[in-house]
């Protein structure tokens, strides 16, 4: 229930207004910092290499200005707009390495813009900031120890070494949190969790990799150690967060990880199907003792924090409570329907410790039913389905305790997918048509039948999915290839718009406590799975807005108006509700902003689920909201159907007219009292300074680097060397080609016969490539030297390399090209390199096979 205090209701009207221009202004900064990393991407050829550095820097220059103005007057929005000029200076260094082709080395790219924006990070202690910079130095990390290549960005490391080290970057994080806590504007502890969990992470990546690497034999060089990597920072969390710090979600999500440890190094020893099942027990046990003392730990936070008598009296300090409806100040408690457990109210972090547990114990069950049973028919597979969902149902009713409710919940789900196998047999033999009401059946039975929260999420999440998939033609069943595109992009199309509105019914009908926990579970499963279908649109087969039929069309068009709508509900079903003209012209001025994110449906999901999540005040939809922003992006990025420079215009443009509302929001003209506001109080001039300084920073910096590149590139000696290229795309640079040369592989067959040579190198870390040409001008392999500069002949050259990942790394391994413009440059055989005396090599063009620049 929604409480708020009365009040005047220009008072009331002020204070939507301001809450509103802060959301606009937000997602305005985000969709702005979005446009401008797609306009660099795009290399637009109309624009000369000046011309587009001149236009990243002044772009930059204005949002530093933007921000002192800002911060002098004591305006919050100086936080989004340095925020924006920190995005700004990535964009401005992937430029940088687009013009000048350095962009091998993308280590040393982000491990730049951490240092640059490090200033600003110093000085406003934002949230937004510090995660920033935290993901950046984890990214330069991880792809100096895995190399630059395209595959670093989604594999999680080649041995568990790579793992240790960013286990160790990410522990090194979290004690700097720590000790910077009282500094740091941190009142969701989204930094300190932020970095306890990617630690988490990390020690469970190294568990499997050793476990990987023992079962292989290997078990000196790699199981043992891992362990003990992996082990002592979990158990250093644990014990950090319950007796120094107490925060229960941290402390839940180490024991989480602790049963994922325990986890993988017993399922490579498991060889029988009675092994499977011990390790499914064995894992529902400890995660059953995990859940019952995360759930004390949550009670004794929510004692030692004053929130009330018992947890289910109070979502404590882990569930937000109710807003008014400006987000000003706290308005009141969610209360606990009466006759419910206190386990149906838990904070998300123990509804995530569950999941984590479910998944794996079902799995593993599955795994075991599969290979003990001979289940090769629907009917087969239904029946036991239904037998074990049936079982888990009344075991979970009637059982007293939570061990033997959880077991039943285990029983429910893994019956469930029994019929689901089921179904989808008699969906391949006889059509869907037929099987779809035995999924829905059995779907609701389950749903209804239990009181866990991921039970219903579980079944309502299969049962939509599994839905969809089956009322999908057959062709996008069984055969990517046959049938339209278009037609496949419109059935998605509706059912994610179908989906969205039922989430967004569903949720706003369980804000009553008393239908919360019956109904929030189908929200979530409804949004989820919309959310995976947006992000379906795009990577199997995107398709132009424009050549999908009118219904398709339709489709898209909803899902993208609906942000604005949810919007304007939530402002008219608040109490005290916002005035009339306000709700339709701010839910208006949202619909035509979404046309800016048409192409990208999921980036429409990520905002229905944030107004959701900020109308309930929901954490966890919140935060999951942002994330799924983020990666509707990164798909729309990688979308071949719309070129950078369309995509980039469009969000620029929806930013620009949010931006314009959020001004509108607060104009002084536009109170409700009358009354002129009151100047801000201004403030010291140390945060403007602090900004202003790490602006010259970063422009002092690039232009540095820009005068650099240009003298290797004019009095730099030209090497022309063979290569093999390949076509990728970069996320901050656009399209490229990723070089390889020949002379290189040379190299490395040469080492092979050399272990004095290579053990020298890896000593070293770096060396000298001495090179010499042929009667064709191609520079050939003459030598190698590890150690300091050597002394060259006349006819001689050397090119100073970086020794990492057991091959040399000079540079020059991509050449950026402007969006569509591949063939073009998949003729070249041979690149042009400029050397400085220092050794140093830049590429500075591509050649034909008759060694004609491209």
């Amino acid at each position: 229930m929604q409480v708020t205090e009365a009040g005047p209701p220009a008072e009331h009207a002020v204070r939507w207004r301001q809450g509103l221009a802060h959301g606009a202004g937000l997602l305005a900064a985000a969709l702005a910092g979005a446009a401008l990393v797609f306009w660099v991407a795009a290399n637009w050829p109309q624009m000369t290499q000046d011309a587009r550095l001149t236009g990243v820097q002044g772009v930059l220059a204005l949002l530093v200005v933007l921000a002192v103005g800002l911060a002098r007057r004591g305006h919050r929005g100086a936080e989004p707009a340095a925020g924006l000029a920190a995005l700004a200076t990535g964009a401005l260094l992937a430029l940088v390495g687009q013009i000048y082709q350095t962009g091998a080395d993308a280590w040393q790219l982000f491990l730049t813009w951490a240092v640059l924006i490090l200033p600003w990070l110093v000085v406003l202690r934002s949230v937004f900031l510090a995660l920033l910079w935290g993901a950046l130095l984890n990214l330069a990390l991880w792809l100096f120890l895995d190399g630059s290549t395209a595959a670093a960005w989604w594999r999680w490391g080649e041995s568990w070494s790579t793992g240790i080290w960013l286990l160790g970057l990410n522990a090194l994080l979290l004690i700097g949190a720590e000790c910077l806590r009282p500094v740091l504007r941190d009142p969701w502890r989204l930094i300190r969790r932020t970095a306890a969990a990617a630690t988490l992470a990390w020690a469970v990546a190294v568990a499997a990799q050793g476990a990987v690497m023992g079962f292989a034999g290997m078990w000196a060089q790699s199981l043992l150690p891992a362990l003990a990597f992996s082990l002592v920072p979990i158990l250093a969390i644990y014990a950090a967060y319950t007796r120094w710090r107490r925060d229960p979600a941290v402390a839940t999500l180490a024991l989480l990880a602790g049963i994922g440890v325990v986890g993988f190094l017993l399922v490579v020893h498991v060889e029988s199907a009675e092994g499977v099942l011990g390790l499914a027990l064995l894992i529902l046990a400890l995660g059953l003792g995990a859940a019952r003392h995360a759930l004390l730990l949550w009670a004794q936070a929510v004692k030692a924090d004053g929130a009330g008598a018992s947890p289910a009296a109070s979502a404590a300090s882990d569930r937000a409570p109710v807003l008014d409806p400006a987000g000003a100040s706290p308005a009141g408690r969610l209360e606990a329907p009466t006759g419910t457990r206190d386990e149906d109210h838990a904070p998300w972090y123990v509804t995530a410790l569950r999941m984590g547990i479910l998944a794996p114990v079902v799995l593993l069950l599955g795994v075991w039913v599969a290979i003990s049973f001979d289940l090769d028919s629907a009917a087969d597979a239904l029946s036991a389905g239904v037998l074990l969902m049936l079982g888990g149902l009344a075991l979970g009713r009637m059982a007293s305790r939570a061990s033997w409710q959880e077991t039943g919940g285990v029983l429910t789900i893994l019956g469930l997918l029994l019929c689901a196998a089921g179904v989808w047999m008699l969906a391949d033999e006889g059509g869907p048509w037929g099987a779809l009401p035995i999924l829905l059946a059995a779907g609701a039975a389950a749903y209804a039948g239990t009181r866990q929260f991921a039970v219903r999420l579980a079944a309502a999440g299969l049962t939509l999915g599994l839905g969809c998939w089956l009322t999908m033609p057959r062709g996008f069943l069984y055969g990517w290839g046959d049938g339209s595109a278009s037609d496949w992009a419109t059935g998605l199309a509706w059912r994610l718009t179908i989906l969205l509105v039922l989430g967004a019914i569903v949720w706003i009908v369980s804000q009553d406590a008393a239908r919360r926990a019956r109904w929030r579970p189908l929200a979530w499963a409804a949004l989820t799975t919309a959310a995976g279908l947006a992000l379906q649109i795009d990577v199997l087969e995107p398709v132009p807005f424009r050549s999908l039929p009118w219904t398709g069309q339709g489709g898209l068009l909803i899902a993208a108006l609906l942000p604005g709508a949810v919007l304007g509900v939530w402002m008219a079903l608040s109490r005290p509700r916002a005035p009339a003209n306000l709700c339709l012209g701010v839910s208006a001025a949202y619909g035509v902003a979404g046309l800016g994110w048409l192409g990208a449906p999921a980036c429409a999901v990520a905002l229905v689920g944030l107004v959701l999540g900020r109308w309930s005040g929901n954490r966890p939809a919140q935060a999951l909201s942002v994330l799924l922003g983020l990666v509707g992006l990164a798909v729309y990025y990688f979308d071949p159907s719309v070129t950078l420079v369309a995509k980039a215009a469009r969000l620029g443009l929806a930013a620009v007219w949010l931006a314009a509302l959020a001004l509108w929001l607060r104009a002084p003209w536009r109170r409700a009292d009358g009354t002129a506001r009151s100047p801000a109080a201004r403030r010291a001039w140390g945060l403007p300074v602090g900004l202003l300084a790490g602006g010259v920073l970063v422009l002092g910096v690039v232009q540095a680097r820009v005068h650099h590149y240009e003298a290797i590139l004019d009095r730099g000696h030209p090497v022309i060397l063979a290569l093999a290229p390949v076509d990728p795309r970069s996320l901050m640079q656009g399209d490229y080609m990723d070089l390889d040369y020949a002379v290189r592989r040379l190299v490395e067959q040469w080492l092979i016969g050399q272990p004095d040579a290579r053990d020298a190198l890896q000593a070293n870390g770096r060396g000298w490539l001495l090179l010499r040409p042929d009667a064709q001008g191609v520079w050939q392999f003459e030598g190698l030297v590890a150690g300091p500069a050597p002394t060259l002949e006349a006819s001689e050259l050397a090119i100073k390399f970086r020794w990492r990942n057991g091959e040399m790394d000079w540079g020059a391994r991509h050449w950026f090209f402007p969006e569509g413009q591949g063939e073009r440059y998949a003729r070249a055989r041979y690149g042009e390199l400029r050397v400085a005396e220092d050794g140093t090599a830049l590429l500075a063009r591509l050649l034909d096979e008759a060694r004609a620049p491209l």
